[in-house]
């Protein structure tokens, strides 16, 4: 086939893969970003001041473990059952965690995020030897890493635009939302 070029990646059969893999890496990404910029709102709203650095700990908590056990998970379950059942443990901890009034609600939410979250990144790099060539994976492996550059712009910006009272827990139901269109998007 050759060397892979980047308009390859823009046919249609390799396009809704790219957007799928990148959605993944953006639901980790942007996620932890977002939560270290909105937990002083958090805690003001539902309390726990003395658990304030616990919500992103959890949450990587879970995300290591769920990043370790991806490859096994795919190897079990298959690819897109692994990544269905990733994407609606992340998107039921991220209703978790809007929904929390007080702190051991939200961490309960934030350990499943992680855990979903960290699942959904170890597939995603799974699915990038599954789904694309090899003579693709270095112009995968940018777009991917251009996914957490992003994120590291916008996650913490979007933080900031819902740090104001109660609306920290919009950006959670927006995040549950994007986690439901990634499972949607994996039936498909």
């Amino acid at each position: 086939m050759g060397e892979a070029r980047w308009t390859d990646l823009l046919k249609l059969e390799y396009l809704a893969r790219a957007v799928l893999v990148c959605l993944g890496i953006w639901l980790n990404a942007a996620d932890t970003l977002v939560t270290v910029t909105v937990m002083p709102s958090v805690v003001r709203n539902i309390g726990g001041y003395a658990y304030l650095a616990w919500p992103v700990a959890v949450y990587l908590l879970g995300a290591i473990m769920g990043g370790a056990s991806a490859g096994h998970f795919a190897h079990t379950r298959g690819l897109r059952a692994a990544l269905f059942v990733s994407a609606i443990l992340y998107a039921i901890g991220c209703v978790l965690s809007a929904l929390a009034h007080a702190m051991p609600m939200f961490l309960a939410g934030r350990f499943l995020q992680g855990i979903g979250a960290g699942l959904i990144v170890g597939l995603c790099y799974v699915a990038m030897n599954t789904l694309f060539p090899a003579t693709h994976y270095r112009r995968v492996l940018a777009l991917l890493s251009g996914i957490w550059g992003i994120a590291t712009v916008l996650g913490p910006l979007l933080g900031g635009l819902f740090s104001h009272g109660s609306d920290w827990q919009i950006l959670f139901w927006m995040f549950a939302a994007q986690g439901a269109l990634f499972a949607g998007a994996i039936l498909v």
